[in-house]
């Protein structure tokens, strides 16, 4: 008698599940012989294989979007992640500090005014390059008093001042009717356009005549008031939420009449305004901002004297579900100093961090903020960490924003190269694999810079027969002249040393093997001199 087949459960797919109910079909069903394409039985056979191809599909699929360790769809990770209480970061606008250049004529009273939304333009190689925009109030401005700083003048009879200005990576203002209310609780609104700034955002609803602006709130279970108690969402409480979905459009959220007051009813009576902008294409490089779109009178020149700093990107799948169980254990409250530097990196516009304690009651953050190169913090990334941190430092505990520490670093160095490259092309890629060591993305706070790494890095440059590095030191840390420091000792002078007593101090010059900073320095390549010669093969 034929066997009875076995049933492998690891047959999922079409060609598995078609054979073992073949098989299946002879154990049972021995005189059925036929198992040509075209017998009925067959075709039956085929049909189930296929539908247990796609259930099986997704009952696979299922399974492993329930846990953020193995979901791959964004959705998934988003719901996942909300159950415990964790939101995706969306993308955080960059910040800049404007330098606007006024003209008027000689003894003549100058006043001027920057309306509240007026628009800068960066040059940049995207077809839409990124506008920036001034929040604040009206401006007006007194150029002849202490307003503005007096600039020189450029052309005859004429004055020129100059006055700053915070500006954000953000568009025109933008309001939109995002719906009506029907009354009924949890009701729910989406905004399409994207990428939506949450700051930016406020939500209105007409209430009989009058349109209210709602105030937002991260859920409906508690608000915080001016003392910083947390207090349960009154039915009255005219809050909304604000989510952010896997396309990035944002979701408006209105309470259910027990937590959070139901919208009344009406047609069209919410509406929305809102600017769009933010991610890592705000974050420009210095003089880059140079063009106002906004009409502002006697304003002749604008630019930024440093480079848009805190635009990111919306946070990737990938690092919410690394992140989102470990800010679960930590509930979401600083205690000990990887807690501050964990949610520090969740709030926004921060790259690097590194926290330390000053005291039993005092915590210093020194931040690195996004972007290309190391910057100083932009006064507004410093209020929104000082403003995240305040419901999530301990009771009594002070917070303080640094800006990170800057260590100079000067290279100079020189390359042998094969007489078969171009000098010219071998010389720039020697300037990119050593700039690339310092790279703001490659280094951290307190890293060891070694020698070697830059020779490994320098001599692997296609045409490189071999280095030398003649300077790699710090240019702040210079070192007094030998001369100099034998004087202040009481030493005889050097060339009166003996010659091996004189040899070791001279060689003194030779570049260290490694350069260590202290734990809250970033490393920044000062200045780099490359030469090139050519060498001899064989």
């Amino acid at each position: 008698m034929t066997p009875r087949p076995a049933i492998d459960y690891t047959n999922k797919d079409y060609q598995s599940l078609r054979r073992a109910m073949l098989d299946l079909a002879r154990y049972r069903l021995p005189e059925w012989t036929d198992h040509t394409p075209s017998d009925m039985g067959v075709l039956m056979v085929d049909m189930f294989a296929y539908m247990g191809d796609i259930i099986l599909y997704y009952q696979d699929r299922i399974a492993s979007e329930m846990f953020p360790g193995t979901a791959v769809e964004r959705r998934s990770i988003i719901q996942l992640l909300r159950l415990i209480g964790y939101e995706l970061a969306p993308p955080v606008a960059a910040n800049a500090d404007l330098l606007l250049t006024f003209e008027f004529p000689s003894g003549a009273p100058a006043a001027t005014t920057i309306p509240s939304g007026a628009l800068f333009v960066a040059q940049a190689p995207a077809e839409a390059p990124p506008e920036f925009s001034y929040l604040g109030p009206d401006l007006a401005i007194d150029l002849r008093s202490d307003q503005a700083v007096p600039a020189p003048a450029i052309r005859p009879n004429t004055d020129r001042a100059t006055v700053r200005i915070p500006v954000v990576q953000a568009g025109a203002a933008m309001q939109s009717v995002i719906g009506g209310s029907s009354g009924e609780p949890n009701q729910q609104f989406v905004i399409d356009q994207a990428p939506l700034i949450a700051d930016t955002l406020t939500v209105e609803v007409d209430e009989g005549g009058d349109w209210v602006r709602w105030d937002r709130r991260e859920n409906f279970l508690y608000s915080e008031d001016a003392a910083g108690h947390l207090l349960l969402s009154a039915a009255d409480a005219r809050d909304y939420t604000l989510h952010f979905d896997e396309r990035g459009a944002a979701h408006i959220g209105f309470g259910d009449g027990a937590f959070g007051l139901i919208p009344p009813r009406g047609t069209t009576n919410i509406r929305a305004r809102f600017r769009l902008g933010g991610g890592i294409v705000g974050n420009v490089g210095a003089g880059a901002i140079n063009r106002a779109k906004t009409a502002i009178p006697l304003l002749v020149a604008v630019t930024n004297p440093q480079a848009a700093a805190g635009g990111a990107d919306a946070e990737a799948t990938a690092d919410a579900a690394r992140l989102g169980p470990a800010i679960y254990r930590s509930n979401r409250r600083a205690v000990t100093l990887d807690d501050y530097e964990a949610l520090a990196l969740r709030a926004g516009g921060v790259a690097k961090v590194k926290a330390r304690s000053r005291s039993w009651n005092l915590i210093e953050l020194v931040i690195g903020p996004s972007g290309d190169s190391l910057r100083p913090l932009p006064e507004e990334l410093r209020a929104h960490l000082l403003d995240y941190f305040e419901d999530k430092r301990m009771a009594g505990t002070l917070v303080r924003i640094l800006d990170a520490a800057p260590a100079p670093i000067d290279l100079s160095l020189a390359a042998d190269i094969d007489p078969r490259f171009q000098a010219d092309i071998v010389r720039q890629r020697v300037i990119d694999a050593a700039s690339g060591y310092f790279a703001y993305a490659a280094v951290e706070f307190g890293q060891t810079l070694y020698q070697g790494d830059l020779y490994a890095l320098v001599e692997a440059v296609p045409g490189v027969i071999a280095a030398s590095i003649s300077r790699f030191a710090r240019s702040d840390l210079a070192e007094p002249p030998i001369e100099e420091e034998l004087r202040l000792a009481g030493l005889p002078p050097l060339d009166s040393l003996p010659e091996p007593i004189r040899r070791a101090l001279v060689s003194r010059g030779t570049p260290a093997s490694r350069i260590e900073l202290g734990p809250f320095e970033i490393p920044v390549l000062a200045t780099l001199v490359a030469d090139v010669r050519i060498g001899a093969l064989g």
